[in-house]
């Protein structure tokens, strides 16, 4: 009798549950991870119409590696690179079919553009950029218009830059030479690979290309190739915009795609912390184009690890594969003839398990989604009838009912995400945060299971506590389950009225429990039946949701290691798992009212939290790890100069800048090297100086100084070029104004910060034709930064001037101050022998399970 009692229906069900869950999220990821075998140099004539090679991509993958970080401005970039991909370029050329006309040259340009960021904008200056590009055309068949490839072949500091973006860049390579030696699909219009030499400094080398080459006005569409991540499968998370028609060539010709649009909204919300060349290439160029990266697992991005090793051939004969097809297809696409005849709207998209895509215009989507919206309202409030008059209840009573369970369902699930909040609070609170950033499986039981715990309980203590006798427990459960679909119906109407693309989401749970609805109205809810096939119809959704959590953690769990440590990044992944959780369980969790020893079900709940939260806090739930997802650290070494108005010495010295990228920043730092102990807040320092007086590389990195740390150096920096710079006159081209030249001579990253004085505003300069609107203002002041980069190891002298308005315009200026001017310098590329003893002693204590960017920097700021 004992084991009777405690071996239950409900027992098995406690097991069965969370095991036909965890086999299903397991089956997707097992899915999402399989990739093709990489094609061998021995295979590649085994076809006639050619096939992407992943064995020769790796071969040049390890040949463009080979030197190291390819840093713009380092010699490595600026001739290793350059010379290596025009060699690459010569050979294939030089196989091409007689048919194809290759031609190709270095581009070297300079210009300027305005990057419009919310509080830190950027004015962007460049000399002598580097770009490839490479002009494939039938010289029988051409149309006049070209389809654009771009790849950057320039890394991030310390990064060898195999996946960011060396993968993308033999990937071209060997697109350029399976498309010029097969004769397959003839062009109809030409092809340009504009290899960019400029991506990791404000995306200079693709406005180079838009803005200084003249094949770019016969642009009539652009594929742009990134990373982000160094494995698995590349994503297609732009598109357009405005041209749907791409997305139907990515549907019909590509093998295996991966495309979502609610990737596209939360990279253009800003959620995540990258840019690409896609941004400039569309609106500086104005065209449309698809934009692809490999996004998952980025744990290495932008470290010293992204090296060759970390590439498999699987992973480029997938996006090798993937790209063939779509390349040939829309290098022979009418559209691309008269591309402004085809712009419609943007496009709906998504890829279910790799298999097929969905795709459809905005339009469509609002139209469809407000029908199906409708449906499942009228569905609801056709069923309420169905009980009425099938169980000859009041319908006052039922209604009243149904709307109660609708406020229980809505407080659950404000319950279930508030539990799981709550476990991030604590966790955080306690120095556990980000404990799954290593060890993702932790996420399941930190979060998913209290929010679960959450949207059962609701439920349970409402039909326990409140006894109707016209309605038995199946009936409640079918209340539950149509309150649940109403609170999708409603968010379905209201997004899509509100041009929110991605919920589409909510029409896999909608489409298939209208289905189910429908054939459970047709045999009248029979008893149990409707529970079989309601479940039945859960399945889809539940795979297509368990797929979807796999991407969005593989995607955001590593970036919660280059962020900033001022927010908790638990609650991000509560909020996740909270919402996943939602669209996952959402249509099962009633059912725990037919559950007689419910006591099993919470049981389950609780002892799975517990024993996360246990392993959790052991050394599995530390967050990183020495070669696959280390911590970063920025470290600078910085020497600071600060002028008077009379061009005397105020103040000078140097200083260790650590720039925080995690949540665990400094502490951990500070229990590994007890020299960091000392470290202290920027502090008011933000408030005296200019942009804090940090020589920062990007003016972004001031949104964090709050909670920045510097120690004070004995030693200074060593630099390998010093920065040379000089006042060279002064002249008033109108009254009221005042007009100064300077001169300027550095290392190739340079940057320029510039305030007018109260009562004073800027109204020309050297770098731009207008001048662009302030930045975070600092004690009243208008503030601009000038991003300056001079590439092709030509570091001359270069003379610019800045021109002042006096409030009162049109009175003689008097000879007080007009604007603070400072002149940063980056020596971000150099080796490491131009590291002071001091500072190389510093990072010689790092913990092994860091990486860090240290090099030395300098300041000098002037009032004129």
């Amino acid at each position: 009798k004992l084991l009777s009692y405690i071996f239950t229906l409900e027992l098995l069900w406690c097991v069965l549950g969370p095991g036909i869950g965890i086999g299903v999220y397991f089956l997707t990821y097992w899915n999402w991870n399989i990739l093709p075998s990489g094609v061998n140099l021995a295979d590649e004539n085994t076809t006639t119409d050619g096939r992407f090679v992943a064995e020769r991509a790796l071969y040049d993958l390890g040949a463009l590696t080979s030197r190291g970080p390819r840093v713009a401005g380092s010699e490595t970039n600026e001739r290793f690179a350059v010379d290596w991909l025009y060699g690459a370029v010569e050979t294939i050329a030089r196989q091409a079919l007689p048919e194809y006309d290759v031609t190709y040259e270095v581009q070297r340009v300079s210009g300027s553009y305005f990057l419009d960021y919310d509080d830190y904008p950027i004015t962007s200056y460049y000399r002598n950029v580097q770009n490839l590009v490479v002009s494939i055309k039938r010289r029988d068949s051409f149309s006049g218009k070209y389809l654009l490839l771009n790849a950057h072949f320039d890394s991030a500091v310390t990064s060898p830059g195999a996946g960011d973006d060396g993968t993308m860049v033999v990937v071209m390579l060997e697109l350029m030479r399976q498309l010029t030696q097969h004769a397959r699909s003839p062009l109809q219009h030409g092809l340009l690979f504009l290899f960019n030499g400029c991506e990791e400094n404000t995306m200079q080398g693709a406005h180079g290309f838009v803005r200084g080459h003249p094949l770019a006005q016969s642009v009539a569409a652009f594929i742009n190739l990134d990373v982000a991540a160094n494995a698995g499968r590349e994503i297609m998370f732009q598109s357009g915009p405005n041209y749907p028609f791409l997305m139907a060539y990515y549907r019909d010709y590509v093998q295996r795609p991966y495309a979502n649009t609610l990737g596209e909204e939360v990279f253009q919300m800003g959620l995540v912390p990258s840019f690409t060349d896609y941004e400039t290439l569309s609106k500086q160029g104005g065209w449309p184009g698809l934009d692809f990266a490999l996004s998952s697992y980025g744990y290495l991005y932008h470290t010293a690890l992204d090296a060759r090793e970390t590439i498999s051939a699987g992973t480029l004969q997938h996006i090798g594969d993937n790209l063939l097809g779509l390349v040939r297809a829309l290098g022979s696409a009418d559209e691309l003839g008269n591309i402004q005849e085809h712009r419609e709207g943007t496009a709906v998209f998504f890829d279910f398990m790799h298999l097929f895509l969905v795709y459809y215009t905005e339009t469509t989507a609002v139209i469809v989604n407000i029908v199906l919206g409708v449906l499942s309202l009228a569905l609801i409030v056709g069923t309420l009838f169905m009980i009425v008059r099938k169980d000859g209840a009041v319908g006052s009573n039922i209604l009243f009912e149904a709307g109660m369970t609708l406020i229980v369902q809505t407080l659950s699930i404000v319950l279930g995400a508030g539990l799981s909040v709550l476990v991030a609070v604590i966790f955080d609170a306690c120095g556990r945060s980000m404990s799954w950033f290593s060890s993702t499986w932790l996420l399941f039981g930190l979060y998913f299971v209290p929010c679960i715990g959450g949207l059962t309980l609701g439920p349970f203590l409402y039909v326990h506590f409140r006894k109707i006798p016209f309605l038995h427990d199946q009936g409640r459960v079918i209340l539950f389950l149509h309150a649940q679909h109403c609170i999708y119906a409603v968010l379905l109407i209201t997004l899509s009225i509100g041009g929110i693309r991605s919920a589409f989401v909510l029409l896999f749970p909608i489409i298939f429990y209208c289905s189910t609805t429908i054939v459970n109205m047709i045999i009248q809810f029979r008893l149990r039946v409707w529970i079989y096939v309601h479940l039945v119809g859960q399945l889809v959704p539940v795979i297509y949701f368990c797929s979807l959590a796999v991407t969005l953690f593989a995607v955001f769990v590593p970036m919660t290691g280059r962020s900033d440590n001022r927010s908790n990044p638990d609650l991000q992944m509560a909020l996740f798992a909270s919402l996943v959780t939602l669209l996952l369980v959402g249509l099962l969790t009633p059912f725990i009212v037919l559950f007689r020893r419910k006591v099993y079900v919470f049981g389950t709940i609780l002892l799975l939290f517990l024993v996360t939260a246990i392993v959790a806090a052991t050394p599995e739930g530390f967050p990183f790890r020495e070669r696959t997802s280390p911590q970063r650290y920025y470290i600078f070494h910085h020497q600071r100069n600060f002028y008077w108005p009379n061009g005397t010495l105020r103040d000078s010295g140097a200083i260790y800048y650590l720039h925080p990228q995690d949540r665990h920043t400094p502490e951990l730092l500070q229990s590994e090297v007890p020299e960091w102990s000392a470290a202290q807040l920027l502090g008011d320092e933000c408030e005296k100086e200019l942009y804090c007086g940090i020589p920062f590389y990007i003016n972004r990195y001031h949104r964090q100084s709050g909670s920045s740390y510097w120690l004070p150096a004995m030693e200074p920096p060593i630099f390998p070029e010093r920065v040379s710079f000089e006042f060279v006159s002064r002249e008033s081209p109108a009254p009221g104004r005042v007009r100064m030249y300077f001169r300027v001579q550095g290392p190739s990253h340079m940057s320029l910060y510039v305030s007018p004085l109260a009562g004073r505003t800027l109204v020309g300069w050297s770098f731009s034709e207008r001048i662009p609107p302030s930045g975070k203002r600092w004690n009243g002041q208008d503030v601009y930064f000038v991003n300056f980069f001079s590439g092709s190891m030509e570091l001359t002298p270069f003379t610019f001037y800045i021109e002042i308005e006096h409030a009162a315009a049109g009175t003689a200026l008097s000879s007080d101050s007009h604007f603070y001017l400072s002149v940063v310098a980056q020596y971000m590329h150099h080796d490491s022998v131009y590291r002071a003893r001091e500072f190389q002693t510093l990072l010689d204590k790092m913990p092994k399970y860091a990486h860090t960017v240290a090099y030395p920097g300098y300041l000098e700021s002037w009032i004129f």
